[in-house]
Formats: C-alpha cells, sequence, structure tokens
C-alpha cells in the first residue's frame, strides 16, 4: 500500500488518483448477471427486468484504466443502483481482489445518470482520497472472513 502525501493526494500503484474532473467514462455496455459483483446481485433480488450496464473508467490524465461503474437500473420504477468497481491484484500473495463500493440507489433520467450520481457520492465522501484506506478495509476484511473470524 502506498501513504498519503502531505496535501492529501492518493497515489495508488505510483499513479496519483484524482477527483471528479480527473476521470471519465464511456458508454454503458450491457452485462450479464455472472459477471456482477454479488453484493449488485443481492440489491436487486426480486426487481423483474432489472437490467445490468457496465462503464470502464479512466484516468484523465494518464488514460490508464482505474476502475469501472456498473448499474443496475430498473425501468419499471425508475429506480437505479450502481457501484464502483475495481479488480485488484495483491503482489504479495497473486491473490486476486475484486473490490466494490456498496450499491448505492438512485433515481435516475438514464443510465449515465446513476454513474455521476454515485461518482459524485465518493468524491463529495473523499473516496479516491481515501482509497488506500478502502482497500486495506477490504482485505483485511476478506482475510478474517476466510479465517472464521467475522461473523
Amino acid at each position: 500500500m502506498h501513504t498519503h502525501s502531505n496535501d492529501g493526494e492518493a497515489i495508488l500503484n505510483g499513479v496519483p488518483v484524482t477527483a471528479l474532473s480527473g476521470i471519465y467514462w464511456g458508454p454503458l455496455a450491457p452485462f450479464e448477471a455472472k459477471d456482477a459483483h454479488d453484493e449488485l446481485l443481492k440489491t436487486i433480488e426480486g426487481r423483474v427486468g432489472a437490467e445490468l450496464m457496465t462503464a470502464t473508467v479512466y484516468d484523465r490524465k494518464s488514460g490508464a484504466k482505474c476502475g469501472r461503474y456498473d448499474v443496475a437500473v430498473d425501468a419499471s420504477s425508475g429506480d437505479g443502483c450502481g457501484m464502483y468497481r475495481s479488480i485488484m491484484l495483491e503482489p504479495s500473495t497473486g491473490e486476486i481482489h475484486d473490490l466494490a463500493t456498496p450499491p448505492l440507489w438512485y433515481q435516475y433520467k438514464d443510465p449515465q445518470d446513476v454513474v455521476a450520481k454515485v461518482h459524485k457520492f465518493l468524491v463529495d465522501m473523499k473516496f479516491f482520497e481515501n482509497l488506500d484506506a478502502f482497500v486495506y478495509h477490504v482485505l483485511t476484511r476478506v482475510e478474517a472472513e476466510a479465517k472464521g473470524q467475522v461473523h
């Protein structure tokens, strides 16, 4: 894990992690439930006709891929939920981790609107500036669950 610099800028794998003006994403593409994060599937359980879409997120400065937003929309209710996901390789163990924020629900105009709302929420809570702490928390919890220490 990398530590934060004195000015609060987060560094992940040597690349600064920037806020709202620092990332962009393209059009959302449909994806199948088998590729969805378990938490997204749990939150849409029982919603008939919910559509799943994903958008890859890129760093505006370098063009490097830095994660994705997965979205589920329920056109019949006008509800949409989304989550930020990133697949991470842990160099010390070679394990691959699927890191995701909890799914967040919103009323939406279109699926891009869900991405924008989830992203704004994450920026407002300084998620990207604290990405190292999030990764540490998730990996520590995964290790504890594997050892049967989380109930």
